[in-house]
């Protein structure tokens, strides 16, 4: 079997592609930092490339020093991949394993020092387990991305490829297979393991292109000071709850005296009324209500499948809750949460669309604003239904 190219070719090839892809993640790195998983393949491309140049230093005389530190570089690159993957997922660690890795592979190698097939069986193998680590990890990210798909299977192919090595090596010891077959097949091995790095990096590409863009959506869908969802997330949630055609109804929900709050305690501590109003609100409804600041002092509760009447108990409920918690600070040990809440609901048949149903929660609230007595205290908030 004719071999397609010789070995230092491909080294050169490793190098070139290591160092487009390293430019690439650069810039990613640059331009989304810190982005901690970009800074991983990064440092993984880069290995690559260094590995590569120690490779393409050895000659068939010299001593195998360049091919046994070449590939252990290479090997500790691969595992730069995986920790990657590991802060694309928001996990830390793995430095350790990669280590260990790294080092028995090293420790092989150095044994099998005068023994080139069994060196090329434990860099092989040692490059299979991180890549499979990888693939492994890939295929477990969720939700499961086109990219993660892509680099699945490109993680797939490249472990093949370095299997073949293993039973290509094994066949020359054996004497079942004649050793220019196995440099042949050995070349399209590394062939097959460059382009498919490259694929699996586009894959990481997609993927942190889509996280980045689901990132943004959500920022633009919450509110910064809560973590609730804002007036536009609300605005396209009632519209889908509308289309649907069932019952629902909205709470309004405003501070009493928010601005005297601030006024006399700081605005900072009228930040942490907020949070606290919002985890009391967050807490106190269904899994799937829906609960959004809409600015300020302002929120709302969007409740599915339920009707004016039959929420009334749950504001109830909330104005319990609220009436024990406390306000805590130095200069405000005594302040209490208080509040009101204005009640609007939609049946199928009303001709009211959301914005007109959002309305009248807001007529129900001033409506339970102006019928209250001025300067009154209150230590819960005040409920109302709308006409």
């Amino acid at each position: 079997m004719s071999v397609p190219l010789d070995f230092l070719t491909l080294y050169i090839v490793i190098f070139l592609n290591s160092l487009t892809v390293s430019v690439i993640w650069a810039a990613f790195a640059w331009r989304y930092r810190p982005h901690p998983a970009a800074l991983h393949w990064l440092a993984a491309c880069l290995l690559a490339l260094a590995g590569g140049v120690v490779l393409a230093l050895q000659s068939n005389e010299a001593p195998p020093v360049f091919a046994v530190t070449g590939n252990i570089i290479i090997v500790f690159g691969f595992s730069q991949f995986w920790i990657g993957l590991r802060r694309f997922d928001g996990l830390a660690g793995g430095q350790g394993i990669a280590a260990v890795i790294t080092t028995v592979a090293a420790i092989m190698m150095v044994l099998f020092w005068d023994y080139d097939r069994a060196r090329s069986i434990t860099y092989a193998s040692g490059q299979s387990v991180v890549l499979g680590l990888c693939a492994l990890h890939v295929l477990r990210l969720r939700p499961r991305s086109l990219g993660a798909i892509i680099s699945a299977c490109a993680f797939g192919v490249a472990v093949a490829g370095q299997l073949m090595v293993v039973g290509g090596n094994v066949g020359v010891l054996s004497g079942v297979l004649p050793f220019p077959t196995f440099y042949a097949l050995a070349s399209y091995a590394l062939l097959c393991t460059i382009f498919s790095g490259s694929v699996w990096n586009l894959g990481f590409a997609i993927m942190t292109i889509d996280k980045l863009q689901g990132d943004l959506a959500r920022l633009s869908h919450t509110d910064e000071l809560t973590g609730l969802a804002n007036r536009r997330a609300l605005v396209q949630r009632l519209e889908a709850a509308h289309a649907a055609g069932q019952p629902y109804a909205l709470m309004l929900i405003d501070l009493d005296h928010f601005k005297a709050l601030n006024d006399t305690y700081g605005h900072a501590f009228g930040d942490a009324a907020l949070v606290i109003l919002a985890e009391e609100l967050a807490g106190g409804v269904r899994p799937h209500d829906f609960v959004a600041r809409l600015g300020g002092d302002e929120f709302c509760i969007l409740v599915p499948d339920m009707t004016v009447d039959e929420i009334r108990p749950v504001a109830e409920r909330l104005q319990r809750q609220l009436a024990d918690r406390r306000l805590d600070g130095e200069r405000a040990s005594s302040a209490r949460l208080s509040g009101s809440i204005g009640l609007a609901g939609w049946t199928p048949g009303d001709a009211l669309g959301p914005d007109a149903v959002m309305a009248a929660a807001d007529r129900s609230l001033y409506a339970v604003k102006s019928r209250r007595p001025a300067g009154a205290a209150r230590a819960r908030l005040r409920v109302a239904g709308s006409s």
